[in-house]
């Protein structure tokens, strides 16, 4: 019930600013900024990200990125909010680009969540899976063949009780 209340606030808040900026420099300059902010915010977007990559890459194998992914949520969020019309979402797209910011966000995530991130991969890489650059884990492989020994006429039988 909360979403929806929160999601008209926001929408009417969005319409006051739109009215509000459009009195102060007319349509034509209104559709101008949202345009150029639009423009601007994901160019920023798009800039820091890929600094965002080049750290992550960075990293040695025994280090886990929490700070980087966070860092990649949150600008990932910041272009949704530039590509969104409007002026309080440009205002939020451009709060999440201050590292600062992120940096609160995230103190401020893992104290209403009550326990430290961790970032796990999901697949298997060179150290096996799990924890990224943790140990590897001992693994057994066991190489082998199987025969299909049913009969090609007869199908599987259920066991007799």
């Amino acid at each position: 019930m909360r979403l929806p209340l929160f999601l008209i606030a926001y929408l009417l808040a969005e319409i006051a600013a739109f009215a509000w900026v459009g009195e102060k420099v007319g349509v034509l300059g209104t559709v101008a900024l949202v345009v150029l902010s639009t423009i601007v915010g994901l160019w920023l977007v798009q800039r820091q990200g890929l600094d965002a990559l080049r750290k992550a890459a960075g990293l040695s194998p025994g280090q886990a990125p929490v700070v980087e992914a966070w860092d990649g949520l949150c600008l990932a969020t910041a272009g949704v909010l530039f590509a969104v019309p409007g002026f309080i979402s440009d205002v939020a797209g451009v709060a999440l680009l201050v590292p600062p910011v992120r940096r609160a966000l995230l103190g401020q995530a893992q104290r209403l969540s009550g326990t430290r991130f961790t970032v796990r991969t999901a697949g298997g890489g060179m150290n096996g899976g799990g924890s990224y650059g943790g140990p590897a884990r001992p693994t057994t492989v066991i190489d082998g063949d199987f025969v299909d020994v049913t009969k090609p006429d007869q199908g599987p039988t259920l066991p007799k009780e």
